[in-house]
């Protein structure tokens, strides 16, 4: 598929870099500033401003990127419809996902798929609860790995149950116990903001304590590290923690709780051949019914 001047475009506004995607698409920043100035004259309007930072969206550009955004998804629908007419399994697949998925459980079932579809390629961006909704509803990924979604504008099925685990400092003078909430009561915390925060505030009501909130980090490392320092205690569902370099105590959290965790996409017809044979393949290798 030939790339687009709107396909570059926005890469540009995802990356911020010209640089960065002229290497994505392997030509040279040369050759994206003049696609980009084209862009410009052709709309009569200067989408991008430029500064020693990097670059950045004019109101113009702001206004004009949902339109773009579905420019390049009706491309990407007429490649792939054309690949279904001659017989070919091609494509390319956006995936919005945690990090501890991306490292620690999404790898084999890449792989199998790759098996399976050679020629069908995969990238992947990794956020937040809240950074993964908003990709799928502006188009920026095609489906999302996440909890469920507080409301039904996605297609959502989940996939495994991950639990919730106390991470202590491995000197902590509680370490080497088997521990229940009630035993964290008066700990400081160390919590990953968005959505792990809020499974950690529903964990303590259940339990009708009140966690002490110190630091609240983006990071799941940010925060193992933190915690190794003696900063804090935290509680981390089971695939953040694994393969972890720090030296940390971990039980599971009692009682039990976990973080339910699934695959979203988009609810219409529209999706590319692609994106409809891996959520097809994922399911049916879990044992689970499309």
């Amino acid at each position: 598929m030939r790339t687009s001047r709107f396909e570059v475009f926005l890469k540009i506004v995802e990356t911020k870099s010209l640089t960065r995607t002229a290497a994505f698409f392997g030509c040279t920043q040369s050759a994206v500033s003049q696609m980009v100035r084209a862009l410009e004259t052709d709309l009569g309007v200067t989408l991008l401003a430029r500064n020693k930072s990097g670059v950045r969206l004019t109101a113009e550009g702001e206004y004009l990127l949902p339109s773009m955004r579905q420019i390049v998804g009706g491309e990407r629908s007429v490649f792939e419809k054309s690949l279904e007419l001659q017989n070919m399994n091609a494509g390319l697949i956006r995936i919005g996902i945690f990090t501890s998925l991306s490292c620690q459980w999404l790898p084999p079932y890449l792989k199998k798929f790759r098996d399976a579809y050679p020629n069908i390629g995969f990238e992947l961006l990794q956020g937040d609860m809240l950074q993964i909704c908003d990709w799928l509803r502006n188009g920026m990924v095609d489906i999302g790995f996440m909890t469920k979604p507080p409301e039904d504008e996605f297609y959502f099925r989940e996939l495994l149950a991950d639990r919730m685990n106390i991470v202590l400092p491995a000197d902590h003078p509680l370490a080497g116990k088997q521990l229940r909430l009630n035993d964290l009561a008066n700990e400081t915390f160390v919590l990953l903001e968005s959505g792990y925060s809020q499974i950690v505030e529903k964990m303590f009501q259940r339990a009708g304590l009140r966690p002490k909130r110190q630091y609240t980090v983006k990071d799941d490392y940010t925060v193992m590290s933190m915690v190794e320092s003696g900063l804090g205690v935290t509680l981390l569902p089971e695939l953040v923690l694994q393969r972890s370099p720090y030296s940390l105590y971990v039980c599971p959290a009692e009682p039990a709780c976990y973080r339910r965790l699934g695959v979203a996409w988009l609810k219409r017809e529209q999706n590319s051949i692609a994106v409809n044979k891996f959520v097809s393949y994922l399911l049916r290798d879990m044992g689970l019914e499309e």
